[in-house]
């Protein structure tokens, strides 16, 4: 009876190959996902207008899937003015308020309102973070907001339904931004998640939300969150992946250096002159 000659084992170049492929793999999804998240790019509501890039986003409506949130303290010099961009003097990230402390960029500067954000009537807890510290009204001069992960699961049509993305890749490779929820809108948002844990069992990252900026009299601006659909079952591995990707990064820090004064512009000239191009605006938070 004939015995059978053992398999060969690989060669080294073809090991050294293989490698090379999974490593060049490994880069590549490394560094989509820095792409994705690196420099911190946010969508903007200022105004009560939903922007990305600086262009409208239609309806000021998004559906989107929420990869992940941390609860964001931050803490600007002065009332806030949306033609005066600021950087932040102090800011923490967290994911349980009684835990939360400075950002370790704030300690090396100097700049931390208090060793330990804490909260209101807990030891350590720091004075900016107390109800009536804001310069104007009843806040606190410290806010305390979200700041969320989204990407972007579909599109709108005409008449308003929702059509999710139709391949896989999209959901695996499309970069994600960020959405600073205002203090105004956190409670809201907190009972959305609350909600769609009760009755759908899902956490965020695992759901299409309608996401919905719109302007208001009282607090400027409100965000409003909905569930549209749960992500189907094809999609949870990638979407289980985007969400370890986010939270990854999702605590990257602010800039601390104040954005340079835009200089003040004197009466304009009736004389013939050539086009005018306006100064470039300087950088600075988003609202």
């Amino acid at each position: 009876m004939a015995t059978k000659k053992p398999a060969a084992a690989p060669s080294k170049s073809t090991a050294i190959v293989a490698w090379d492929e999974e490593l060049a793999a490994a880069a590549a999804a490394s560094a989509k996902m820095e792409e994705s998240a690196a420099g911190g790019q946010f969508f903007s509501i200022k105004g009560g207008q939903l922007t990305w890039n600086d262009a409208p986003i239609k309806d000021n409506t998004l559906g989107a899937i929420i990869l992940d949130s941390v609860l964001e303290n931050v803490m600007y010099p002065g009332s806030y003015d949306p033609d005066v961009p600021q950087a932040p003097t102090c800011f923490a990230f967290g994911r349980d308020e009684k835990t939360m402390a400075p950002h370790k960029s704030v300690v090396e500067a100097g700049q931390e309102g208090n060793e330990q954000c804490g909260t209101a009537g807990h030891d350590g807890c720091c004075p900016h973070n107390e109800w009536g510290t804001a310069d104007k009204g009843k806040g606190k001069a410290c806010r305390n907001v979200r700041r969320v992960a989204l990407l972007a699961a579909g599109s709108f049509d005409e008449q308003g339904r929702f059509k999710l993305f139709p391949d896989v890749e999209t959901f695996e490779t499309s970069s994600f931004g960020f959405l600073k929820i205002p203090v105004t809108s956190v409670k809201g948002y907190a009972s959305y998640v609350k909600t769609i844990a009760d009755t759908l069992k899902r956490p965020p990252w695992a759901v299409v939300t309608k996401i919905k900026v719109r302007p208001d009299a009282k607090n400027q601006v409100m965000v409003t969150f909905e569930p549209l659909l749960n992500v189907p079952n094809e999609l949870l591995a990638a979407c289980k992946k985007r969400n370890g990707e986010a939270a990854a990064v999702i605590e990257f820090p602010y800039s601390l250096e104040q954005p340079e004064a835009q200089p003040v512009r004197g009466p304009v000239s009736r004389k013939p002159a050539g086009k005018v191009v306006p100064a470039k605006k300087a950088g600075g938070r988003r609202y």
